[in-house]
C-alpha cells in the first residue's frame, strides 16, 4: 500500500527555480546527512601528489554527499579576520542614511549596501532579516588588476562596486581579505579537478578574471516563534563554490538534508563554511550537490558573516564533465555562458533594482 504523502514541504529557491521538498519522517525517511563534515586542508598544497589526492577525495565525498564541508586550515590568516570582522562591524554601526548612500540601486551591477528586509526570497515572510554589503569583480578598480585585453563589453559602464567613506580601513581590509579567500580557491579548484578524475589544472582558465564577489553580513536576533521573516529564506547559491567565515559565535547556518530536515552548521572555530554552487552541480551532471541552506538567527545574539562567492570568468562556458558522464549517459543540463547566467540569477533575485525592472520590461527575465 503507498504511503501517505507527507503534509509538510520547505519551499525553496535554487537553479531549477521555485521548488518544494517534502519533509519525511518515520517509515519515509531517507539514508541522508546528519551533521556536516570537516576536510583538514593542511595538505592541500603538499609537494607529494598522494596527498593532494587524499584532501581532493575528501572534498569529493563531502561534496557528494552533502554539499557542504567545514574546512580546516583553509590559510587565511587569523588576524586578518579579526579586523575583516571589525570593519564589517564598524560599516554596519553607521547610520542608516549613512550606509543608504551606497545602497544597490545606486550601482548598475547591484553593489553596494541592503538593508534590512530589501529581500525576499521566502515569499511567506515579510523579507529576509539582514543587512549587506556586497561587491565583486569590477575591472574599472585598480585593486583587482583587471587583464589589458578583457573584454569590457561584457560590463556595464563603471564603477560597479560602491564603498563607505567609513571605516577608513573599510576598502583596504576587504581587498585583502579577497586575495586571501581567492587563493583557497584557487587551491579548491584543483581539488575539485581531482576529485572528479581530471588533471589538476582542468579548471585553472576560470580564473583569469572570476565572478568573484564578497558579501558581509549582519544579521539582528529573531524571536524563535516569529516566521514573519528569517534571516535569510531557503535557497541555493548560484556560484561555482562559497566560502562563509562565520565571523562571530551566533548559531544560525541550517542545512536542508534529503529528508527535508534542517542540520545546524554551528560556527567551529577556525574554519570556513565551504559549499557547493548551482554551476558546479551542473558542471557534475548533478554528482556533486548545490546544497538548499538558510539562516535563522534565534541565537540571540548579534550575528555577522562574510561570504566569498567563486564563479568562473565571465567567458567561460559551463559544460558537463566528460569524467561525470557514465557510458551512453547524457548531460541533463544544456551548456551555458557563465556570465550571462550568473546575471540572469542576480536580477531574478533583486527584484527592485532598475536593472531588474528593465530586464523584465524587455522580456529577459
Amino acid at each position: 500500500m503507498a504511503r501517505k504523502a507527507s503534509l509538510l514541504e520547505v519551499v525553496f529557491h535554487a537553479g531549477k527555480g521555485k521548488q518544494t521538498r517534502p519533509v519525511l519522517s518515520g517509515a519515509d525517511l531517507k539514508p541522508t546527512f546528519e551533521h556536516i563534515p570537516t576536510v583538514d586542508f593542511r595538505n592541500a598544497t603538499s609537494d607529494v601528489f598522494e596527498e593532494r589526492l587524499a584532501v581532493a577525495r575528501e572534498v569529493g565525498k563531502a561534496f557528494t554527499e552533502v554539499g557542504f564541508l567545514y574546512a580546516l586550515n583553509h590559510g587565511i590568516d587569523a588576524d586578518l579576520q579579526d579586523r575583516v570582522t571589525t570593519v564589517i562591524k564598524d560599516f554596519f554601526a553607521l547610520p542608516h542614511d549613512e550606509k543608504m548612500k551606497i545602497h544597490i540601486n545606486k550601482s548598475p551591477a547591484i553593489k553596494g549596501y541592503e538593508p534590512l528586509l530589501e529581500t525576499r526570497i521566502d515569499d511567506k515572510t515579510r523579507g529576509d532579516l539582514k543587512e549587506a554589503f556586497n561587491m565583486a569583480d569590477d575591472p574599472y578598480e585598480p585593486e583587482q588588476k583587471a587583464p589589458a585585453d578583457l573584454d569590457l563589453s561584457t560590463y556595464p559602464v563603471g564603477p560597479l562596486n560602491q564603498w563607505p567613506t567609513e571605516p577608513a580601513a573599510f576598502r583596504s581590509t576587504i581587498y585583502e581579505y579577497r586575495a586571501a579567500a581567492q587563493g583557497f580557491a584557487a587551491v579548491l579548484l584543483r581539488l575539485i579537478a581531482l576529485a572528479v578524475d581530471l588533471p589538476e589544472n582542468y579548471f585553472d582558465h576560470m580564473a583569469v578574471f572570476p565572478m568573484a564577489g564578497l558579501r558581509a553580513l549582519h544579521y539582528p536576533p529573531q524571536a524563535p516563534s516569529d516566521d514573519d521573516v528569517i534571516g535569510i529564506g531557503a535557497h541555493a547559491d548560484y556560484s561555482w563554490v562559497t566560502l562563509v567565515n562565520q565571523l562571530t559565535s551566533a548559531p544560525a547556518l541550517e542545512v536542508l538534508n534529503a529528508n527535508g530536515h534542517w542540520v545546524s552548521a554551528p560556527p567551529v572555530k577556525d574554519s570556513l563554511v565551504v559549499n557547493v554552487g548551482d554551476f558546479l552541480e551542473r558542471a557534475t551532471n548533478d554528482r556533486f550537490v548545490s546544497t538548499v541552506h538558510r539562516v535563522r538567527n534565534i541565537s540571540g545574539a548579534q550575528r555577522f558573516s562574510l561570504a566569498y562567492f567563486f564563479s568562473p570568468s565571465h567567458e567561460v562556458m559551463i559544460r558537463t564533465l566528460p569524467t561525470c558522464l557514465a557510458e551512453g549517459e547524457t548531460p541533463k543540463y544544456p551548456d551555458i555562458k557563465a556570465g550571462e547566467w550568473q546575471r540572469e540569477r542576480l536580477l531574478r533575485a533583486r527584484v527592485n533594482h532598475p536593472a531588474s525592472k528593465a530586464a523584465r520590461e524587455r522580456g529577459e527575465i
